[in-house]
């Protein structure tokens, strides 16, 4: 089965558990069309577990983000690079979710047990028994409590933003991955419109609640991806039962005629 194949099977299977390292390695051969990627790339976190000096948590931190050099992307923070999983691994340089998997997956393998936050706007890492500590993977593992990760919530919403406790309740990896997704769309929209092209490809196969059929069947049409839109529409439509949207659907296919 190709990576392209696997990825929507793994997505569309809710029973089934997401392994993250290997949908995200999906993901990015699929966009390049290099299935070596996934491969290649559970090799290097193989690697990068096996060279890590013990298996505690501290020790995991201090070989990823100072032995290792892993750091976030100050310059070029939405460098579609930084969301491609091998490239994080071999340039040892993401964005706050791709290093969140990084250090999640590396401390997998060794034991250490790291579930994802999806705090808006800046993901982080927690232990899973302990659940006071937070990690900052973007800020070179950075020890968070509850107040510290309050203040990087405001710093970026602004210090009027409500934050709620649930922001730092754990994600499962099928959130991980659409959230990827989703920031892949955004960053391929302004840079490489040629791959985006092929995430809407992916993307129209995969599980999404109705914002998001929305927002990408706005987009498929803007791409002139009529045929794609209109089939996302018709799921907004059966969704939420609204006619608007079947409606619209009709009129996207009137225009393949």
């Amino acid at each position: 089965m190709d990576p392209s194949a696997e990825l929507v099977a793994s997505m569309c299977d809710s029973d089934a558990p997401v392994a993250l390292d290997r949908a995200l390695l999906q993901l990015a051969a699929t966009l390049r069309s290099e299935p070596d990627i996934v491969e290649a790339g559970i090799a290097d976190l193989d690697r990068l577990a096996a060279s890590c000096p013990d298996d505690s948590r501290e020790s995991l931190v201090q070989y990823l983000f100072h032995d290792m050099g892993f750091v976030g992307d100050v310059a070029d923070y939405h460098d579609p690079k930084n969301s491609m999983l091998d490239v994080v691994l071999a340039r040892r340089t993401g964005m706050p979710i791709t290093l969140a998997v990084v250090t999640m997956e590396t401390g997998r393998r060794l034991g250490v047990d790291l579930v994802g936050i999806g705090m808006p706007g800046h993901f982080l890492v927690r232990d899973r028994r302990d659940t006071s500590c937070f990690l900052d993977p973007f800020a070179g593992g950075a020890v968070l409590d509850r107040a510290a990760c309050v203040a990087r919530f405001e710093s970026i919403h602004g210090s009027h933003a409500t934050f709620d406790d649930r922001f730092l309740d754990p994600v499962i990896p099928r959130s991980i991955v659409t959230r990827v997704l989703n920031n892949l769309t955004a960053s391929l929209r302004a840079r490489d419109p040629r791959t985006l092209d092929n995430l809407l490809s992916l993307r129209v196969q995969l599980p999404m609640a109705p914002p998001e059929l929305r927002a990408l069947a706005e987009l498929c049409e803007a791409r002139g991806r009529y045929d794609d839109a209109a089939r996302l529409l018709d799921r907004l439509a059966e969704a939420t039962s609204t006619d608007a949207a079947a409606e619209h659907a009709s009129r996207l296919r009137a225009r393949l005629n």
